[in-house]
């Protein structure tokens, strides 16, 4: 069972991980928000040469934006890898969602496939910063806030143009 599949059915040990929603703009719109304070964060690590802290930071700003990415198709994630695995479905590769938000899909369908690397990448780096041992060196810590921003910001405009979608209906 893949792990998308697990994610949505849960196992004998553990339920659904991956839940069908109501799609959710204001939740999607909060993650942004909790996405942008951790970017900030970073900023700060980064003055204080707090490399490994860095990486934790970064890698929560992508989280959160997966996080609002996936409101926004109607589906709760609870633990990261349920969240990674449905951005790589929803967002990466084809997928079908409900009627109303296929122009979002199309949308982050052109995202690159770099963004969802360097989602796993840095969770990778996150793992290790936040219970290795090893020296964090400041050149993996900025390339991780540099992929953050990005990613936040690609997610970011999907939230905006969903926002401007729904109070053009309001």
């Amino acid at each position: 069972m893949n792990t998308l599949t697990r994610c949505f059915k849960g196992t004998k040990e553990t339920p659904p991980r991956l839940i069908k929603v109501k799609p959710n703009l204001e939740k999607a719109q909060g993650h942004i928000a909790k996405a942008e304070y951790n970017l900030g964060v970073t900023d700060l690590m980064l003055e204080n040469k707090k490399s490994d802290w860095m990486i934790i930071c970064s890698y929560y700003a992508m989280y959160h934006a997966t996080m609002a990415s996936l409101w926004l198709l109607g589906l709760e994630a609870r633990p990261h890898e349920c969240a990674i695995s449905a951005f790589n479905a929803f967002y990466v590769k084809k997928g079908v969602v409900e009627k109303e938000f296929v122009s979002y899909l199309e949308k982050a369908k052109k995202m690159s496939k770099a963004l969802s690397d360097t989602l796993e990448d840095v969770w990778i780096e996150r793992i290790k910063a936040q219970y290795g041992l090893g020296e964090i060196r400041s050149q993996q810590a900025t390339k991780a806030q540099n992929e953050a921003k990005l990613f936040v910001e690609e997610v970011r405009k999907l939230v905006f143009e969903a926002r401007n979608i729904e109070e053009h209906y309001i």
